[in-house]
């Protein structure tokens, strides 16, 4: 229960800060904390938003929040070591049930990173949401029908190990995405699928896949991309998919060779250069354009209106049906 968190994460805070807080429910979000500081004596009250777990796409989300609540904060169960230090950059507050707790607010400055670690607590990594994993993951994304097939052809399909397919497969089940029906495998919310997926391919895979940054010295449009090696993904990918917006940083999925990639599109290696390149990480050929799947997570994940409108369309042109 939300109730339950922000009170496990009251104790942790208090023990051994000594800050101490009384929760209350509002109209407003999921209620309030009202902070008293050993080091002042004027108390802090503050709107909360509680989540279990918080995902990378849903940080915008977030900065709406403080932009509508000066005084916001956010109760989560754990947060990755690369989102907190977004929301630190970004000066949203926050405080986690172990106890560690990042607060910027008019004279009280709170910064705490607590080594509790958190009994019971299912939290750990699982094998569906490892790099390998994500992988998986994405091509029964974008395959349904392939977790019923033989587990050789999965991991043919896919690109993996035949070992990677049974402990993924256990934990989608486990985790409620897959049920059984007269010994076949049947999808549930898919939707919550691609969301986790989004976060942790942003945060485990994507990172792992980056090769180089080059100089586009030719209209993108006119480049003939080798058929089944490379792709675009991100903003290009977008546009031509809806039409809707007009590329300023660009996403090449490949497995072309360095030096194919720059004698077969004009490009030149430049560490600031508008031009990403990504290992393809997966098998099949869609055409120009990478798999809307794919595309959706990389412009859902940008801090940018215009890119996230598009991931919108995109969802709903090319995902919404199959989910």
């Amino acid at each position: 229960m939300k109730e339950e968190l922000v009170y496990n994460a009251l104790k942790n805070l208090e023990e051994p800060s000594h800050i101490y807080a009384k929760y209350g429910t509002s109209q407003n979000l999921d209620g309030y904390l009202i902070f008293h500081f050993p080091f002042n004596n004027e108390a802090l009250k503050m709107v909360i938003e509680i989540k279990k777990e918080l995902r990378q796409h849903q940080i915008p989300q977030l900065l709406e929040r403080k932009r509508e609540y000066k005084n916001f904060l956010l109760v989560v169960g754990r947060l990755h070591p690369a989102i907190k230090k977004r929301l630190q950059e970004k000066g949203i507050a926050y405080l986690e049930e172990n106890g560690s707790a990042f607060i910027n607010h008019a004279n009280n400055y709170v910064f705490i990173e607590s080594k509790k670690s958190l009994k019971n607590k299912k939290y750990h990594n699982h094998k569906a949401f490892t790099k390998t994993g994500l992988k998986l993951v994405f091509s029964l994304l974008i395959h349904p029908e392939l977790v019923n097939a033989r587990q050789r052809t999965i991991a043919e399909k896919s690109g993996v190990s035949l070992g990677t397919v049974p402990k993924v497969i256990k934990t989608l089940k486990d985790q409620g995405f897959l049920i059984v029906h007269k010994n076949n495998y049947l999808w549930e919310d898919r939707k919550g699928l691609l969301d986790r997926w989004t976060n942790d391919y942003d945060q485990h895979l994507k990172p792992k896949l980056f090769r180089a940054r080059y100089e586009l010295r030719k209209d993108w449009r006119n480049l003939e991309l080798t058929q089944g090696e490379t792709q675009w993904g991100g903003e290009p990918a977008g546009d031509l998919l809806t039409g809707y917006l007009r590329p300023e940083e660009f996403i090449l999925y490949s497995n072309e060779s360095s030096v194919n990639l720059m004698k077969n599109y004009n490009l030149r290696p430049n560490a600031e250069g508008e031009l990403f390149v990504y290992e393809k990480f997966w098998k099949g050929d869609s055409g120009p354009v990478a798999p809307p799947y794919l595309v959706y997570a990389d412009l859902f994940l940008k801090e940018d209106k215009r890119c996230r409108e598009t991931a919108q369309k995109i969802f709903d042109e090319y995902i919404q049906t199959d989910l």
